[in-house]
């Protein structure tokens, strides 16, 4: 019974990210609301890859940096002018044709560091207990980028953590700062939820050699957040710790992530053991592991939720900007 009212506290109409969300016109229909979604990332993204293509190559087609630097560069580069695009995009669609501010999405400054500092913290514990479970049937680790290049790897990690901080909030206020209230407050909290979390496993399912599990787990990545998102009331907890997931997966610890391996700051881990539980060559997206963390972790949230619901009381219809 007391999970029961901590998930329905989150799921309550006057949830803040609800209110901030009715600020402008009426709320757009459910197709209006998805289709701004896909044209965002269709406007933003190949665009985005172009204007990354003419910073990592000169016009003739030449790379602009050393061979064994070029390969490290180039998703910290296509990070940030992609997804930057997003956050253009949305602003503009907000600004002329919802005729609501940009903080709207979630991103008042009260309370702004904490949630973020919180975010960070519980983006690390859930990678390092994914990253131990993953790992416990066996792995192979080789050095990192730290052995190869010495100090200048821990500058190159600094700019990739900087271009996951563009990264994962970008797709936070497109996914859990517009679809996901939109879709709440015209409609019903619970279909807010469910709908965003499958739009946005729709956009991260394209990769090769991803399984059927692998799905289920980026749809329970996406409820994750979204319960996140409502149990604050706003967008910069779930923000950092999508970044900080990212960014310790990929670039810190060297985890295989959708299919692509990456050169992390420490070590460059190679999977074993059963593919149902690691993820295998796909990545730990793809493994029961995932599933047990995150399963666990929308429980605990939504059971501890009820106090952070409770505190959005006092600031329902208040601009906190």
């Amino acid at each position: 019974m007391a999970y029961v009212d901590s998930v329905s506290s989150i799921l309550k109409p006057n949830n803040r990210l609800f209110i901030l969300t009715r600020y402008g016109r009426r709320l757009p229909s459910a197709p209006t609301a998805v289709a701004v979604v896909f044209v965002i990332l269709l406007l933003a993204l190949i665009p985005g890859q172009i204007l990354g293509r003419i910073v990592l190559l000169s016009y003739n087609g030449t790379p602009r940096f050393p061979n064994r630097i070029q390969p490290i560069v180039e998703p910290i580069v296509q990070n940030i002018t992609m997804f930057l695009l997003i956050f253009l995009a949305l602003w503009f669609w907000l600004r002329f044709s919802s005729k609501r501010p940009f903080w709207t999405l979630g991103l008042e400054r009260q309370h702004a560091f904490v949630r973020l500092l919180r975010g960070v913290g519980i983006g690390l514990l859930m990678m390092t207990v994914t990253a131990g479970l993953s790992m416990a049937l066996g792995a192979s680790v080789a050095p990192g980028l730290w052995h190869a290049m010495g100090p200048a790897a821990v500058g190159i990690r600094f700019l990739s953590l900087i271009s996951f901080f563009v990264q994962g909030p970008a797709e936070e206020v497109l996914f859990r700062g517009w679809l996901l209230p939109v879709l709440g407050a015209r409609y019903r909290p619970w279909i807010g939820i469910i709908s965003s979390s499958a739009i946005f496993t729709l956009a991260h399912g394209l990769s090769g050699g991803i399984t059927a599990l692998g799905f289920f787990n980026l749809f329970l990545f996406g409820v994750f957040a979204s319960v996140y998102a409502l149990a604050e009331g706003g967008l910069w907890g779930v923000g950092a710790w999508h970044a900080i997931w990212n960014w310790t997966e990929q670039d810190l610890l060297g985890f295989v992530s959708e299919g692509t391996q990456h050169a992390g700051l420490i070590s460059n881990i190679q999977i074993a053991g059963r593919t149902v539980i690691t993820g295998g060559s796909f990545g730990p997206e793809d493994g029961l592991a995932f599933t047990a963390v995150f399963l666990i972790a929308i429980g605990i949230l939504s059971k501890l939720s009820r106090r952070s619901v409770d505190g959005q009381k006092d600031a329902t219809g208040r601009d906190s900007r």
